[in-house]
Order: C-alpha cells, then structure tokens, then sequence
C-alpha cells in the first residue's frame, strides 16, 4: 500500500496514541497526554468516540456504535457530523496515531 493510500487509510480509521491515558476521573473522563503534559477533559460523546479509535472503524461506523449506546441522538448524518467534529478535535491535539 502507498504512504498516501495508508495515511487516508489512518484517516478513515482512527486509532488513539497508545501513551495517551484514557481514565475516568470523578463524573468526567479525561485523557492526559505525557507529550503536551496537558489534561482533556471530555464529554460523555467524545469519550465513547475515543473508546472506538482502535484503528478498526471508521467515523461512520463509530457513529453507529454510538447510536447503540446512547438514546435521544438526532439523525445519524448529524451523529457522523458530530463523530467527524470529536475525531478532527482530538486530531489537532495530536491524540490520533
């Protein structure tokens, strides 16, 4: 497989930093990252959506696993949209292989 064709691959795909701690801290959930140093504290959403990122599914399918989970979500193109805004989220902090 081509570099470009893996990087899209990556991208259709996310899958968390193995050093990221993923942890419960109270009622929130957080992810420490021990390059930044710094602590995110995440939704109930957004912590379902990194318990996907294995590298397994796409956002689309992390959508559907959500709608599993979760009642009272909108429509699924609104859940994609959403998953798609959390995966961009924690791509810009550098949280995504």
């Amino acid at each position: 497989m081509s570099d470009v064709k893996a990087e899209a691959k990556g991208a259709d795909r996310p899958r968390a930093r193995d050093d990221a701690v993923f942890r419960s801290l109270g009622p929130e959930w957080v992810i420490y990252d021990p390059r930044t140093r710094l602590l995110h504290v995440l939704n109930t959403t957004a912590a379902l959506v990194w318990s996907f990122c294995d590298g397994s599914r796409s956002p689309e399918e992390i959508a559907r696993e959500l709608t599993d989970v979760l009642s009272d979500l909108p429509s699924e193109s609104l859940v994609v949209d959403e998953v798609r805004g959390v995966l961009d989220a924690f791509r810009n902090e550098g949280l995504l292989e």
